[in-house]
């Protein structure tokens, strides 16, 4: 019996550093590992625990965007070392977290 496939490296509901994800995937955020002044730094640019985001474009910088944050669509950039501390929990296929 074949079994269904998923995005590259992800599971159904699978938490995942934020640098794994492919353009154009989303999901939510979960802030793991950060330091205190990082979290800091990530709140205020609008990445909260449980935010919407889409994948833009990997690399240096990570680019992503914040779904209803700043009135919808505003993307920041993130260096690659801070995104990798980033927790996503990705959504599947349907999966509606709004």
């Amino acid at each position: 019996m074949a079994t269904p496939t998923t995005p590259s490296n992800t599971t159904p509901s699978s938490t995942i550093p934020l640098t794994q994800l492919t353009r154009g995937q989303s999901g939510r955020v979960q802030i793991n590992g950060a330091a205190t002044e990082e979290i800091k730094m990530l709140r205020a640019m609008g990445l909260r625990p449980n935010a919407s985001i889409t994948m833009c474009r990997l690399g240096e910088p990570c680019i992503i965007s914040l779904s209803g944050a700043c009135g919808g669509g505003c993307r920041i950039g993130l260096a690659k070392e801070i995104a990798g501390r980033v927790m996503v929990h990705v959504d599947v296929d349907g999966e509606s977290h709004e």
